[in-house]
């Protein structure tokens, strides 16, 4: 009987933590920078695989590295016109690039790394989205926190997660916002920062 009950006491504690585990945010840690030493060939979502310098085999060689920001089509098929232009730029055997950089890398998911890519001096994202073959994804960083209604009162400034605009937090605009899709922020520059400008209406 006190078997059963230590067991079951093992069972409550371990439940817990790691309900505690989830719940913790995810801390996003960068790995720095790194060269990439040859680039062998692009998947359908729009992947780079290539060998990086001074990493380990396991992880150097032959590894898939996505663009950081870049928001390629879900069907491969519709990335055909980006990938021709990849295909291009980093794999032309008469004019191949002269340096490829990896900045700022991370984890991602399944094996893959993310990046910021840089060819030859400029931002691969930024020159996809020139030629127009690409969305830039536009990420809310985490420190920004929904916002309730009754927050108007408090001051500030607000705006919706999928808007550009942000406002005073007593706007006609703001008064209107989904909650659950709103965020704050405490100072003029902390909204500009995101990419967002100020409300027409009620001039933050």
């Amino acid at each position: 009987m006190r078997f059963k009950l230590t067991l079951t006491a093992i069972m409550v504690l371990a439940t817990a933590a790691a309900a505690v585990q989830q719940s913790k945010p995810e801390t996003v840690i960068s790995y720095g920078d790194a060269t990439v030493s040859a680039v062998h060939r692009l998947d359908g979502h729009v992947r780079v695989y290539c060998d990086i310098e001074d990493f380990q085999p396991v992880i150097g060689q032959n590894i898939p590295v996505r663009i950081k920001d870049l928001k390629p089509a879900a069907d491969p098929k519709d990335n055909l016109k980006l990938l021709i232009f990849l295909n291009d730029l980093l794999l032309s055997k008469k004019n191949p690039p002269k340096q490829i950089l990896l900045k700022d890398i991370r984890r991602g998911e399944q094996f893959c790394l993310v990046a910021d890519v840089q060819v030859d001096g400029k931002d691969l994202c930024d020159l996809l989205i020139e030629k127009k073959l690409a969305q830039k994804v536009v990420q809310v960083p985490l420190s920004e926190k929904a916002v309730p209604a009754a927050a108007a009162a408090k001051g500030g400034y607000v705006a919706t997660r999928s808007s550009k605009i942000y406002h005073r937090t007593t706007c006609m605009h703001a008064k209107r916002m989904d909650a659950s899709k709103a965020i704050s922020f405490a100072q003029r520059e902390d909204a500009e920062k995101t990419g967002r400008r100020p409300c027409k209406t009620c001039k933050p």
